[in-house]
């Protein structure tokens, strides 16, 4: 008898062991198995939150002031003063609130309804184009429940009433769109869905740009020239529009406040060591995987949303919520780094033959493995459901303090929350943030005019209080406001209930100070109502 051959382990086409069978498929269902619970827990979190009557979060209140200025007619984009200062963003997200707001009522429901709604748009668009990318529908899954993961990890914004879920869906679906556009009409389609995402939020020029150029540099210049004309005859019409209705507010808000305002030094360093490698630094690893897999147009479509995220982080001011389309963009990474061989955009791929292709297997498990360890990461770390949704005694000190407000008859300044001071019944009041915006501007002119409306206001007693939550909230008040309104004694707040009144998201409107006319107004009564 000859001798035996010797026996070893020869890798399998799929690019492990064979006595591994089955290995490379296992982690990316598991992955998507885990994703679909993430998303779970977001759904369940925001379901039982969404009808909380007041802020979840601090900027909330302002978005409810522009829904109700456009339900009574009001210009969204006006001169700044004591009584209102916008958003800087553009109108989109408030129209559509104001929308169905109209038909529901003003509260913060119409408003979460719209970001809830956008951000389940966020998850079907995500999953299908990892889909079609790789066609991996488990892959798709995995990277929809890896975005749905860092809900925590971003604060639970993807449901308060603010811009930035609406932005994201619109600027996934342009993209989705760019990037599988046939002809003049998909390109229209993907212009105008980039168009609607910079009229939600001016930062989606990043992503439009940089998707013109990446469809510049292939064979379909010509959709390239029809997208970027839409885009460009869209913003174009849209801004002189509503800067000739303006008066010139709406560019000065929309294109140039944010600009004067200085560059945060933390924030360089601070997007990679506060936010990025915390929440997605596993997942990272399974992002890179996709090297060399990616096209053109989309992987400069997610550099220019992780650029998006990070230009806003560094913004004075900027808050989690710029982490959301960066965050977006590794889960759209990761998941072609799990999925299988991109199918052609012209013709349907074909199963590789045996002995084809040797690494992909290998690669997609080791991606899987990736973000099913990042998504036991954020589980451990960033769970938080239950300090998400707010409580009886939430709901009892709002109850209170918005029922306090309306006892007092008049105008209140509660610049920390002019939100509340709506739901009250009284007159709105310039939120602080926003004003602070203006007055962190270089526009001296403009900064001086709101200044000097907030004086005239102080000088002539038209606030029947001012409530101050914190020492910030009189930020652009006259150094003589004490000459017009009087500090109540502090040991009257000592009785206050100590139910803290404080937004999910960051802020408070519990008073730490109240201050009354001179003359007018009895501080032990006015304080003793809200004990």
């Amino acid at each position: 008898m000859g001798r035996l051959p010797m026996i070893r382990d020869e890798p399998s086409s799929r690019g492990l062991p064979r006595r591994w069978p089955g290995a490379a498929r296992l982690p990316v269902p598991l992955a998507a198995g885990a994703g679909l619970a993430a998303i779970a827990v977001w759904v369940g979190t925001a379901a039982s939150r969404i009808g909380y009557p007041y802020a979840l979060e601090w900027l909330e209140g302002n978005s409810l002031v522009e829904v109700e200025r456009l339900l009574a007619g009001q210009p969204l984009y006006t001169v700044p003063t004591v009584d209102y200062v916008p958003d800087s963003y553009p109108p989109l997200y408030f129209a559509a609130s104001a929308a169905l707001a109209g038909v529901l009522g003003v509260s913060y429901l119409p408003l979460r309804l719209v970001s809830l709604a956008a951000c389940l748009g966020c998850l079907a668009v995500l999953a299908r184009l990892v889909q079609r990318e790789t066609g991996d529908l488990a892959a798709g899954v995995a990277a929809a429940g890896l975005y749905a993961a860092t809900y925590f990890a971003a604060a639970s914004w993807f449901d308060f009433a603010r811009v930035d879920s609406l932005f994201l869906l619109l600027s996934l679906a342009g993209l989705y769109a760019a990037r599988w556009m046939r002809g003049p009409g998909g390109a229209v389609a993907a212009g105008l869905l980039l168009a609607a995402a910079f009229l939600t939020k001016q930062s989606a020029l990043a992503e439009a740009v940089a998707i013109i150029v990446a469809l510049l540099c292939g064979a379909r210049r010509r959709l390239a020239a029809v997208l970027a004309a839409t885009f460009a005859g869209v913003v174009g019409l849209t801004t002189l529009l509503w800067d000739v209705t303006s008066h010139g507010w709406y560019v000065f808000y929309v294109f140039e406040l944010l600009a004067q305002h200085p560059v945060e030094q933390a924030a360089v360093a601070g997007f990679w060591t506060w936010y990025l490698l915390p929440a997605l630094g596993v997942a990272l690893g399974a992002a890179l995987l996709a090297a060399g897999r990616v096209p053109l147009v989309l992987g400069l479509g997610c550099l220019a949303l992780a650029v998006e995220g990070y230009a806003g982080l560094l913004h004075t001011g900027g808050a989690v919520n710029n982490m959301l389309p960066v965050y977006a963009a590794v889960a759209v990474l990761a998941g072609i780094g799990m999925g299988g061989p991109a199918p052609s955009p012209r013709r349907h791929s074909t199963p590789s033959s045996p002995g084809a292709r040797p690494g992909p297997s290998l690669r997609r498990a080791l991606a899987g493995t990736l973000v099913l360890a990042q998504l036991a990461v954020l589980a451990v770390t960033t769970f938080a459901a239950g300090r998400m949704i707010p409580d009886a005694a939430d709901r009892r000190a709002g109850d209170r303090l918005r029922t306090w407000l309306a006892g007092f008859g008049g105008p209140v300044a509660l610049v920390s929350d002019p939100g509340l001071v709506v739901l009250a019944g009284l007159p709105p009041v310039a939120h602080r943030a926003a004003a602070g915006d203006v007055l962190r501007g270089t526009d001296r002119a403009v900064r001086a005019g709101l200044e000097g409306s907030i004086a005239r206001a102080v000088a002539g007693r038209r606030f029947a209080a001012i409530v101050v939550a914190q020492q910030a909230d009189l930020q652009g008040f006259p150094p003589d406001l004490a000459r017009y309104y009087r500090r109540c004694p502090q040991r009257l707040l000592a009785d206050v209930p100590d139910e803290v009144f404080q937004p999910i998201g960051g802020g408070t409107s519990r008073p730490s100070a109240v201050w009354l006319p001179v003359g007018r107004g009895s501080c032990s009564e006015s304080v003793g109502r809200l004990g």
